[in-house]
């Protein structure tokens, strides 16, 4: 198991980079902090965007909201945020 934070931004980037993030055997909960002021948006694909495109914006987590994602491979996860220093907290299982 793995556990941490980190501060998503307005600029879209990998939730974990290749040396950080271990492949997983159940998935990754993911927590949106509660003194978020705006979504956090997650997708599979690098050019994800945060409400502005209908073709690439990712799934919106508000505040205090959680996700499990069942990805076996934490490296394909990207995030942005419309206004960036967002807080999301995270355990590999």
């Amino acid at each position: 198991m793995q556990t941490g934070r980190r501060t998503v931004t307005a600029s879209a980037s990998k939730l974990f980079s290749a040396s950080t993030a271990e492949r997983c055997d159940i998935g990754i909960q993911i927590y949106a902090g509660s003194g978020n002021s705006a979504p956090i948006y997650l997708s599979s694909n690098p050019l994800i965007t945060a409400n502005s495109n209908d073709d690439t914006d990712g799934y919106p987590i508000a505040a205090n909201e959680k996700l499990l994602i069942t990805e076996r491979n934490p490296n394909d996860i990207y995030v942005v945020s419309p206004t960036g220093n967002q807080t999301l907290w995270f355990i590999i299982q």
